[in-house]
Formats: C-alpha cells, structure tokens, sequence
C-alpha cells in the first residue's frame, strides 16, 4: 500500500496443458519481475483448466501440488499472490484458489458455482465448495479452507473462482458485505462474440453496488481449443469503472497493472447507507484470515487527472447532458410563477454569461418570449469595458431584454451614509449588495424571479457577498464547478456560431468581481484549477489535508488555505439559494453537505 493505494498485478502466463512444473517457473519469473500488493494468475494456471479427465489422475495432481511447494520455496514477491490449482481433500477434487504470502499459504478457497451447460463440464471432475468451512493440512501446513476474507491493517480482500462471478447470487455480494474491499476472481473464460463486453457490465455492476474493485483475469490461447477459444481477458473495475484492461487474444504472457485506491473506497463506504444496511443483513459463515500488507513507496501507474470536472472523452454528450439538467431544473421553479420572468445581472463575466445562456434554452424549450428575460447590466466605476462590452453583446446576440445602469451613485450615497471612505472589504460588499438589492426590486417590479450566478468553486470558498450574489432566488450554476462552466460556455460557441466572437472574449477574460481596479479572483484565492481538483478529491474521495498534500505536494500551501476557507464559508452554504445537483456530489445544505456553520 502507498497512501492508500493498492498496486495489483495480473498476470495471464504463456503455459503448456498439463505441465505444472514448468507453468509454475513462468508464474516465479513473473513474480520475480512483480512489485506491489497483489499478484493474481488465472484459474488452474498450475495444470491449464482443459486437462479434463486427467484431473483424476494422481500424477497430475502431485504435480500441481509440488509446483505450489516450489512457489513457496522461491516465492520473490513480498505481497500477496493467488494461484489457481486443483486441490484434494478428502479424496474430492475441487477447483481451488490457492492464496500465499511468502512461504506461507493464507488459505485455500474452492470453486462455488461449477458451469455444466453448453461447452461446459465441469462437475465432471470437481465438486462445488458449498457447505466445505474447515482447517485442512496441506504441504505441512495448517491452513483455512473454505470462504475466506483476507484482513490486514490497511485492507481486505477475497477471492471467488471463475463462474462464481455469473450465478445468480454471487459469493463475492456476500465477500464485500462481510469486509472485503476487492474481490479477484481467477478465470479461464472461454470467448465468444461480445462477451467481453458482458464480463465487464458484470464486474461493473459487481464494484459499484458493493462499493468495492474486482480483479479479473482469465487463461489463455494455450488452453486446448478442442472446442472454443479462450480469452486471457484481463481487467480492474473500481466503483463501477474500469480502470485497466487488456482485451487480446494470444498465447504470450501478458500482465496488466492497476492501482486500487482502497482509501476511497473505505470513504465511500463509511458514507453509505446501502452499504451500512446490507452489511448487517449478510448471512454468510466465512473464516478471517489476517496478513500484513506490503507496504511500500511506488509512482502511480496513471497520474491523477488534476482537471477531473472537465470530461476527456464523451465531450459532447456530457456537454448535452449538463444542459439539459440546467434548464429543466430551471424551469421546474418557474412553475411557481403565474408568467414564467426572470431577472439576473450580466456582469460579462463567465458565470453570468452561462446563467444567461441557461435562461435563453430553458425559454426556447418552452416556448416561452425571450424579452421575458431580463439582463441588467449594472457597471461600478471598477467595472471593465472589456465585460461590459460583454455583456452587450450577449443580450442583443441572445435576443432577451436587457437595461444597462450604473450602480455608482447608489455605492456613493451608501458609502456617504456609513461616513465610510477606506477601500477594503466594506466598501467591496456595498457594491455587490447595491445589485442584488436593485435585482430583488426588479423582479418584484415585473413580477420575476432572480437568477443566482454563483458557481460551485465560489460557494465552496464563500467567494461572494453575504446578502449580495450570494443570494438569489434560484440558482442554475451551483451545481457547476468553475471549470466546468468554462467548459460549458466553450461549448455554447458551437450552438451559437454567431456569438462566437464574445463568448471566446468571455472565456479569455482572467476572472474578477471587479469591485476594485485591476482586480483578480485567483490572485485573492488561487488557480481555479488547483481549487477544483482539491474540491474534486475532497468531495468524491474523501482526502483531507494530509492525502491531498502527499497525492500533490507541489500544491501544500494552496491545498492548506482551501480547507481554512472552505470551514469558514459554510455559513454562507447554509443559506444559499435552492439550486439542482447537477454532478455526483454538490455542497447544498439540503442535499450533499451539512456541517456546522461555525467551523474554524
């Protein structure tokens, strides 16, 4: 383990049917080249699984049974390695996984579900593991078997065989509700059209309703192709998703890495409910078997994302997805209204200009008249041509009714009555509040609701005014983190060509409230990107401080400031607008997120 992270290793050997002693030097080859925590080889990788009736014979099995013993005397890999292997006790063969940690073997687990249809025949030769619970001897050792989860300090494991992964109740539901964090299934899986694809929507489904990661890997071309083919398929799926595969056909060794985040998923599961309920529900009688992980420094074998909001694939459809989610929200709060209006301020600036272009599709969905969309432009003295040029552009291109009025004289007379002439955090809030103040009496006045603007990143780190843009009577961006609003705004250029001019202008424009001269976001709370990606691994993986500082070092300080600010901001969440969640988490204090308010 490294700061959370399992490393796993799948290996899919080149080996020759029914010479166990010479699979077992290409498995030690390939542990000696193995660094990390688990080490997986296929399902009867000491035999091959198509040896048929020679599984009856003793020569073959001994043989199996001494390949296991030379694994254990020259065994180079310090973690955990699973091996597939006939095994024999009580003169009953069952197709077993053998789990080993140095020279010691942790436990033997059998084959629960034995396929006999189709090209199938398993119950042939073997008997099913149902009912077997016992301690066994075997290569002068005392050793479990039966259903077993592995437990160490820093994770747990277990394992299931083959079909196990396609009965109906499978043993790995039971696995991951008794503790088991991943699940490796040892394979030999026969291929045939599309079910590569089949394996994969069952271990996905298998990790994400168990909040856990599956290991997959399956023998290969050198199996006897009497009767089909077999696939050497090799995958990793963690919560839902694959995270490393290897789909070829062939007959040579092939390995395939994956990095488990186990830290996530143990967050994932103390804040679950299903996961909480259905443990208690498991009926399952297993033996625990504990082992000490190997625990070890190691880079990443797939750097972390730091843009994670922004898709990198599925552009447009995430892009569709996102859109409609926004206007239908939207327009299910203007059902409230006897005439659907609505009011915001176009600063210019990206999230007011998403928040318009929100309001113009939630109208065109319905029908609805664009100049019952009110846009107000409502510049200080610190408010640059640049937006305000913006902001023009955008209200005559979209069509919607928009009024420009300086807010100045208002600030000026409000200053003049507090006697207040410093220019600081007073003299900045005046002015958000002047437009918000104007705003709720515009709506009032043509009978609308106002339109929050306010993004994800900004409500995370209270970067607004109390009473000022943080209030709103709806708002359409705070599911959006502010990556993922440029990100939607790019993609508007593509449906507005037109506006293509003014929205690239809007994206290029470095961020600012602009209530001061010159003034600029990430130079008062840093790069929105580094702000993401901790609000990104905050909110899905749980990491604090110290894994975030660990994961990315290069960001400590930044990283440190975050969670200062984002404590002392979570009074201003706990009265922010109503506003749909958009992504897999949000920070509303109905939903997602409820802390004090008076954190530190």
């Amino acid at each position: 383990m490294n700061n959370g992270f399992l490393r796993t290793t799948l290996v899919s050997p080149k080996f020759v049917l029914g010479k166990p002693s010479d699979n077992i030097l290409v498995m030690l080859d390939e542990a000696k080249k193995a660094s990390g925590d688990i080490l997986v080889f296929p399902e009867l990788a000491t035999t091959g699984y198509t040896m048929d009736d020679y599984f009856y014979h003793q020569d073959l099995l001994n043989a199996s049974d001494n390949a296991i013993a030379t694994f254990l005397s020259k065994n180079p890999f310090k973690g955990v390695v699973v091996i597939g292997a006939p095994f024999v006790w009580e003169n009953i063969i069952y197709n077993c996984a053998i789990v080993i940690q140095k020279d010691r073997i942790l436990g033997i687990v059998p084959k629960m579900y034995l396929p006999h249809t189709s090209e199938f025949y398993e119950s042939r030769w073997f008997q099913d593991g149902e009912g077997v619970q016992t301690i066994t001897t075997f290569l002068g050792q005392n050793v479990p078997f039966g259903i077993i989860v592995f437990e160490s300090e820093e994770y747990s494991f277990a394992v299931e065989v083959c079909a196990d992964m396609w009965g109906p109740v499978n043993p790995s539901s039971n696995l991951y509700l008794a503790g088991a964090e991943v699940v490796v299934n040892i394979s030999a899986s026969p291929e045939v059209v599309d079910k590569s694809n089949m394996r994969r929507t069952l271990a996905n489904s298998i990790s994400y309703r168990h909040k856990g990661a599956y290991l997959y890997v399956s023998s290969n071309a050198n199996e006897s192709t009497t009767s089909v083919v077999f696939s050497g398929d090799t995958f990793v799926s963690q919560m839902g998703t694959v995270i490393a595969e290897d789909k070829e056909i062939g007959f040579e060794t092939k390995v395939v890495h994956a990095d488990v985040d186990v830290q996530y998923l143990q967050h994932v599961r103390r804040s679950n409910g299903w996961y909480r309920q259905a443990r208690k529900r498991t009926p399952l009688q297993y033996e625990t078997v504990a082992f000490k992980a190997n625990n070890h420094s190691f880079e990443l074998l797939v750097p972390l994302d730091e843009t994670p909001f922004i898709p990198k694939s599925n552009q447009n459809s995430t892009f569709d997805q996102i859109r409609n989610l926004q206007s239908i929200s939207l327009l299910r709060r203007l059902q409230v209204l006897p005439k659907p209006k609505v009011v915001l301020g176009l600063s210019g600036g990206l999230d007011s200009t998403l928040a318009l272009l929100v309001c113009v599709d939630a109208f065109k969905k319905q029908g609805f008249p664009l100049t019952d969309i009110y846009a107000y432009i409502l510049p200080s003295k610190h408010s640059s041509q640049t937006t305000q040029s913006n902001a023009r552009a955008l209200a005559k291109g979209l069509g919607v009714s928009f009024e420009e009025q300086s807010i100045q004289d208002k600030v000026d007379a409000e200053l003049k009555s507090l006697d207040h002439t410093t220019i600081d955090t007073t003299y900045e809030n005046v002015q958000a509040r002047m437009r918000t103040l104007f705003l709720m009496n515009k709506a009032n006045q043509v009978g609308g609701l106002v339109i929050g603007t306010s993004d994800m990143s900004e409500i995370a780190l209270g970067f607004s005014t109390y009473a000022g843009d943080q209030t709103a009577h709806y708002g359409v961006n705070a599911g959006l983190p502010k990556t993922l609003v440029r990100f939607m705004v790019e993609q508007f250029i593509d449906v507005y060509p037109a506006l293509q001019e003014v929205l690239t202008s809007v994206v290029q424009t470095p961020i600012s409230p602009e209530l001061r001269d010159a003034q600029v976001s990430e130079s008062i709370i840093g790069s929105f990107e580094i702000n993401d990606l901790i609000l990104y691994r905050f909110l899905k993986f749980g990491d604090g401080v110290d894994r975030l500082t660990k994961l990315f070092p290069k960001y400590e300080q930044q990283i440190k400031d975050f969670f200062t600010t984002f404590n002392r901001s979570q009074f201003k969440r706990a009265t922010m607008p109503n506003a749909a969640k958009i992504l897999f988490s949000g920070l509303s204090p109905m939903a997602d997120l409820r802390l004090p308010s008076d954190l530190l």
